[in-house]
């Protein structure tokens, strides 16, 4: 069911629901899909798209036979997924799948909830020797999946549509906490960071597995650590979410304090995500059933680049004043600084996910535990002090 509350645009399912991910593949549009639980009803895989012109929804439902408590869209195909599988309604061999959504369309999809045939299990990804699979994450330039788990991190190879175990790290072998969160760096396809108890690290998997684990933050958070990701241009800067409610970026060079912290959230922090054009730019979701945009400008690629325009002669900062058609503009745009930019209360229950739009840098979903998705937008003042 569709609902437009102002500027949102309500998707709500009668399911339960943990997971989302923006599907690329259609630079024309915001395509996002999510999995329900499936603990009292069968479960669903649902592909929405958002039509930013005509501020429209539209869906297509696949069943699957295992409840969904995770899943990564792959972005080297646009209809496959890595699925974490319910573990109390799937066998052993198959709490992980490289699925495929069949006739998934490139373009608009049929209609509000239109029926399709059940995903189409691609490769089956064992990770028994790991124990309990809570999450997956897709390496953004090579055919790679790391799965987060009780006992540790599994990464396989998916080239050729079968999947290859490459790599393990083992919890009990660096007296790690159950894993939680994985993220991989985005340029370097063997490195990645992982999130277990409190502690936030980082590993090299070309190294001796011994040796692999290249940082550690023992004390990241309060509680349990939850969320990762990468600044997609600065990949030395690592951001983390945990139980405390707290917002950590972090420079990996440098990791004795974080670079920011933020803190406004109430409970557990679910959810991070930097958006993937414009760095200053976060997104956070927890269970306080909040979704916060935040500015972190002054640790971002745009306060790198501010810093070489300082350099610039005053003949040359006036040549690119002329020379910029929306000078004027810019003139009487603020500049963007560090700070939350808005706060979104659309969600009745937490939020355990939220993802940016691979379409439309100002679009972004959130999806909560009762089965609602909520798609937003950038607000514009933020958008013309970052554009001009």
């Amino acid at each position: 069911m569709e609902v437009s509350q102002g500027a949102s645009h309500v998707y709500g399912i009668d399911r339960h629901t943990l997971c989302l991910a923006a599907v690329a593949g259609n630079p024309a549009r915001s395509r996002f899909v999510l999995g329900t639980l499936g603990i009292n009803e069968p479960s669903e895989i649902h592909l929405v798209d958002f039509d930013s012109d005509e501020n429209t929804l539209s869906s297509l439902v696949y069943t699957h036979s295992c409840g969904v408590r995770a899943l990564a869209a792959a972005p080297w195909n646009a209809a496959h997924l890595v699925v974490v599988n319910n573990g109390s309604l799937a066998p052993a061999s198959r709490l992980v799948e490289l699925v495929e959504l069949p006739d998934a369309p490139e373009g608009p999809l049929a209609g509000q909830g239109a029926a399709e045939p059940g995903v189409r299990v691609v490769a089956a990804l064992e990770c028994t020797d790991l124990q309990m699979p809570h999450s997956a994450a897709c390496h953004p330039t090579a055919p790679r999946v790391a799965v987060a788990a009780a006992g540790g991190v599994q990464i396989w190879d998916v080239a050729a549509a079968a999947a290859t175990p490459t790599h393990a790290i083992h919890a009990a072998r660096h007296a790690m906490a159950d894993v939680q969160a994985v993220a991989w760096h985005p340029t370097a396809p063997a490195q990645l960071s992982t999130a277990d108890g409190s502690c936030v690290r980082s590993w090299d998997t070309r190294a001796d597995p011994r040796n692999a684990q290249t940082l550690a933050i023992e004390h990241a958070h309060g509680g349990t650590a939850r969320a990762l990701d990468y600044n997609p241009t600065l990949p030395y800067v690592l951001a983390s979410g945990g139980d405390d409610g707290a917002v950590r970026l972090w420079d990996a060079r440098a990791p004795a304090s974080p670079l920011m912290q933020i803190a406004n959230h109430t409970h557990w922090v679910y959810s991070l995500a930097f958006n993937p054009n414009h760095d200053q730019l976060v997104l956070s979701a927890g269970a306080d059933g909040l979704v916060n945009l935040e500015s972190v400008v002054s640790v971002s690629s745009a306060h790198v680049v501010a810093g070489l325009e300082h350099r610039l002669s005053d003949a040359e900062l006036q040549a690119d004043r002329e020379s910029d058609a929306a000078g004027s503009l810019a003139d009487e745009s603020e500049p963007a600084v560090d700070g939350l930019v808005a706060q979104y209360d659309d969600h009745e229950t937490s939020v355990y996910a939220a993802a940016w739009s691979p379409a439309d840098p100002w679009v972004f979903a959130s999806l909560s535990f009762d089965g609602r998705l909520v798609i937003n937008t950038v607000p514009l003042e933020e958008k013309y002090k970052i554009l001009l």
